[in-house]
């Protein structure tokens, strides 16, 4: 058994997407996100290493913006693991992660704690 090293909590939600890649802007649908990445459904499959931008529209007013990296894709399944992002996406995400999570305490917990040792 393999001890779980995520040091983030994943949120499942299912919200529509924008990966814009090679000049291209492709829909998907997210399974589960965290502070440190996304994973989603899209009806192909991406390249790992390859970098992209998550565009995410929460509302007329609010969108997210994040630069990101593909880490592997098989069978339309995608993990994403996000590279930069500005302050305002920063606590956008973080306000969208605690209104979903479970505990979401466990959020400001986190962020406390280094998410990659």
């Amino acid at each position: 058994m393999t001890k779980e090293r995520r040091k983030r909590t994943r949120v499942p939600v299912s919200f529509e997407l924008n990966i814009l890649l090679r000049g291209e802007k492709i829909k998907v649908q997210t399974n589960n996100i965290s502070m440190t990445g996304v994973n989603f459904i899209s009806p192909q499959t991406f390249k790992a290493g390859e970098k992209c931008t998550i565009d995410l529209s929460l509302n007329k007013e609010v969108h997210l913006s994040i630069e990101a990296k593909i880490l592997r894709s098989k069978n339309n399944e995608t993990i994403a693991s996000f590279l930069v992002m500005d302050e305002e996406t920063f606590y956008h995400l973080k306000r969208l992660l605690q209104f979903n999570a479970v505990d979401s305490d466990q959020i400001d917990k986190e962020l406390g704690e280094p998410a990659f040792t």
